[in-house]
C-alpha cells in the first residue's frame, strides 16, 4: 500500500495499467512466436540430421555392397582355370601334342579336348587324355592328335581347345590355331598359326619340338 501511495498516480492510472497490459500481451504474442520459430528450426534441422544420417547410411551400405561385388567378382575370376596351352611337335611323329598347364591357383577337371576343321565345318572330340585329368596348380596334362583323318584335300585349318570343368562349370580355354597340308609320301605336315599366316614376309612360328621319349 505504501509503494503504491509513493508512486506518481500516471503510473497507476487507468491508461498506464492498460498499455502495460498491452505490452505484456504483445511481449507474450512475440515469446510464443519465437517459441514456434524455434521449434519449427529444430524441427527441420532435426529432419535435415535425419536424412543426412539415411544419405549416409545408405551410402555405407552402397560402398559396402560395391565392395561385396567387386570382392565376389574377384574370387569368381580368381575360381576359374587360368591356363596356357601348347602345341609341339615330336621328333619320332607327325602327331600334334597338345599340353595345358594350370597357372591359376585353383585345381579343375579336364574334360575333353574339341579340334573343328575350317572346310567342311566338322567337330572331332577326343577323351584319350594322356596324364592325370585333374590338374592341380603348377602341373600340366598332354594329349596327342593324329591329323591324318582331318586332311580333306591340300590344306586343311582347325583350332584346338580344351574343354575344362571347374568350380562354375564347363569353360574353354582360348583356341589355338594350325593348318595341315598333304606331303608327296601320302602323310601329312603341320604348321602352327592359320592360313593367313602364310601372307608374304609374315613371319610364321614354329612348334616346338618335343624330344623321343616325352
Amino acid at each position: 500500500m505504501l509503494v503504491a501511495l509513493a508512486l506518481p498516480d500516471w503510473l497507476i492510472g487507468e491508461k498506464y495499467i492498460t498499455l502495460a497490459t498491452w505490452v505484456l500481451v504483445l511481449a507474450t504474442f512475440l515469446l510464443v512466436i519465437a517459441t514456434v520459430i524455434m521449434y519449427c528450426d529444430s524441427r527441420s534441422k532435426g529432419k535435415e540430421q535425419r536424412e543426412r544420417w539415411k544419405r549416409e547410411d545408405d551410402a555405407r551400405t552402397e560402398e559396402q555392397k560395391s565392395r561385396w561385388e567387386r570382392e565376389n567378382q574377384l574370387r569368381v575370376e580368381d575360381a576359374k582355370p587360368k591356363v596356357a596351352v601348347e602345341i609341339g611337335k615330336r621328333e619320332d611323329g607327325p602327331e600334334i601334342v597338345f599340353k595345358c598347364f594350370n597357372l591359376g591357383s585353383t585345381i579343375f577337371f579336364v574334360h575333353q579336348i574339341i579340334i573343328t576343321a575350317t572346310s567342311p565345318r566338322t567337330s572331332v572330340r577326343t577323351s584319350d587324355l594322356v596324364g592325370p585329368p585333374v590338374l592341380l596348380p603348377g602341373t600340366f596334362m598332354s594329349t596327342s592328335y593324329d591329323c591324318e583323318g582331318l586332311l580333306t584335300g591340300s590344306f586343311q585349318e582347325a583350332k584346338a581347345e580344351f574343354v575344362l570343368r571347374g568350380q562354375h562349370g564347363l569353360e574353354r580355354t582360348d583356341p589355338v590355331w594350325f593348318y595341315v597340308s598333304g606331303d608327296p609320301t601320302g602323310g601329312y605336315d603341320w604348321t602352327v598359326g592359320r592360313l593367313a599366316d602364310r601372307l608374304p614376309g609374315a613371319i610364321v612360328p614354329q612348334p616346338r619340338v618335343i624330344p623321343k621319349g616325352q
